[in-house]
């Protein structure tokens, strides 16, 4: 083959392989009248080029030019795939000219939930979406696993998978601890400007340009997997170092701070009276010195709740602070109630 024609075929596949990500090699054939081990032989080189990016194997092999802003990469988890490897060879050229704080974030959040998706999903493949338009980038990953909510719940043997949220979010849990601190989803979920997870029929939505966390119910049509999404503004001033520090120890930079909304301890139709809900809340904040409880949305609690989590689990624990905010007059009554009797009880 001369080298004019080879030339004219490189240069084809390179404009041809946005409109033909997952058929180029066919629509190359077709093109030139070549055999597939002809075209694969140039795609080759592009790839050593560092012109192309090859995701999967055979016929579910994907292709992309290596500076191309969207992308859909694919992974077997059974090939262990590395996720600095994955960010260098397929992803880097993505952030080209992006404000590092921005790609700094970009790099620990794909790099924390790509990790935790081949180490705990058990399933078989990995799918890395990159969406990037003129305001802002969004990274989605997505596994075909177990379902993150209900691993969680086996794992701790709870009998309603919503909890699972509860414990998943209050961080430095994780279902593997001799190989995960489980810091990567609260400091990911707290970086971005929006961070979900779907699975198990769950949304939990963390939007922290509006300061806002819910659950939701959701139909899941696969029945199984997790879905992670992180967006991000381009021109975000947030700061990955100053998200550690705000919950780091200052002098030892150990994570030793939580912050928990109240009302993700609600199951069903309950209120929070009652010591299981405070039991729920405080399972495994003693990793932690600083405590955070978030009252949003709550409008009342009952004596029980307070009396657990502020006398029974305090005088166990009197190492760890535990703050409120965002309580009602109403809820700050009960807890000053709760505190004047706890300090009559000790005296």
């Amino acid at each position: 083959m001369g080298k004019d024609r080879a030339e004219k075929i490189r240069e084809f596949i390179l404009t041809s392989v946005a409109q033909h990500p997952s058929d180029l090699v066919e629509v190359v054939e077709r093109k030139f009248g070549v055999t597939r081990t002809t075209v694969h032989r140039h795609i080759n080189t592009l790839i050593n080029n560092e012109k192309l990016i090859k995701t999967g194997a055979k016929r579910g092999a994907r292709y992309y030019l290596a500076g191309a802003l969207n992308k859909e990469l694919v992974f077997k988890i059974v090939e262990h795939p590395e996720e600095h490897k994955v960010w260098d060879d397929s992803l880097s050229s993505t952030f080209k000219g992006i404000d590092k704080g921005v790609e700094d974030i970009c790099y620990y959040g794909f790099g924390e939930i790509f990790n935790n998706a081949v180490d705990h999903s058990e399933g078989k493949k990995i799918k890395v979406d990159v969406g990037v338009d003129a305001e802002k980038i969004e990274l989605t990953i997505t596994d075909d696993g177990i379902g993150v909510f209900r691993k969680i719940q086996e794992y701790l043997n709870l009998e309603d998978i919503r909890e699972s949220v509860l414990h998943l979010i209050k961080g430095k849990f994780t279902t593997a601890p001799d190989y995960h601190s489980g810091e990567g989803i609260f400091f990911s979920s707290r970086a971005f400007d929006v961070f979900t997870i779907y699975s198990n029929g769950l949304l939990y939505v963390r939007d922290n340009s509006q300061d806002d966390w819910f659950i939701e119910d959701r139909e899941n049509s696969k029945g199984k997997g997790t879905i992670v999404t992180m967006e991000i503004m381009k021109n975000s001033k947030r700061d990955l170092q100053d998200i550690f520090d705000h919950y780091q120890n200052p002098e030892t930079k150990a994570f030793d701070k939580t912050h928990i909304l109240v009302q993700f301890s609600k199951l069903g139709d309950e209120r929070f009276v009652s010591r299981s809900q405070a039991k729920r809340i405080l399972k495994g904040i003693e990793k932690f010195n600083h405590v955070i409880l978030d009252f949003k949305g709550i409008s009342a609690v009952g004596q029980a709740f307070v009396d657990e989590v502020f006398r029974v689990f305090k005088d166990s624990h009197p190492e760890i602070e535990i703050e409120h905010i965002n309580a009602n007059d109403a809820i700050e009554f009960m807890i000053k109630r709760g505190l004047s009797t706890a300090e009559l009880n000790r005296g």
